[in-house]
């Protein structure tokens, strides 16, 4: 169990506002897999700048997060056309004068608030006590490139979202 409530963790962290929802946000396999490719550089970002004070030097976060986090960026372009409608779905913006400026601002200053939202908030959100865990399940996928563990982490939300006590407010769509 200890495992799945850190693969639980590391999901949310890389998709902060399907945490922060009031009510589950539905996205598709296909939607979660782009928006998480898409945040997983600002993810690790905030990841590494919230428990660099906890961590010790030889963290991996420490020593290769800025790396990783470079390298997973180089694909974000590929990933944006998908990723777009999916956060303005985690922002809850669904209707209203607040979706269509969102849906309005130019597509340079969406991306923007998309990179600055995920990154602020992934660091004012992870818990000190979880970085630890964090560090070695970003280790572990590390090797991975960026759309194989978006899909990993997509396949922990889908999980998390039936696991009993519920993990987070996410929820991935049915077909």
């Amino acid at each position: 169990m200890k495992g799945f409530v850190t693969a639980g963790t590391l999901a949310l962290a890389f998709v902060p506002g399907l945490a922060s929802a009031a009510e589950p946000v539905c996205l598709t396999q296909a939607e979660a897999t782009s928006l998480v490719a898409y945040a997983l550089p600002q993810a690790i970002n905030g990841t590494a700048k919230r428990c660099s004070a906890v961590l010790p030097a030889g963290a991996f976060l420490r020593q290769h997060g800025s790396e990783l986090a470079t390298r997973y960026a180089g694909q974000k372009d590929k990933y944006w056309p998908q990723a777009k409608p999916a956060f303005i779905k985690t922002l809850g913006a669904d209707g209203g004068d607040a979706a269509n400026l969102t849906r309005s601002l130019p597509d340079d200053s969406l991306r923007q608030l998309a990179d600055v939202f995920v990154e602020g908030l992934v660091s004012q959100r992870i818990a000190l006590k979880s970085c630890d865990k964090l560090d070695l399940a970003i280790d572990l996928l590390s090797p991975l490139p960026p759309e194989n563990t978006a899909g990993l982490i997509a396949l922990t939300m889908e999980v998390a979202s039936t696991a009993e006590p519920q993990v987070g407010k996410i929820a991935l769509c049915k077909g």
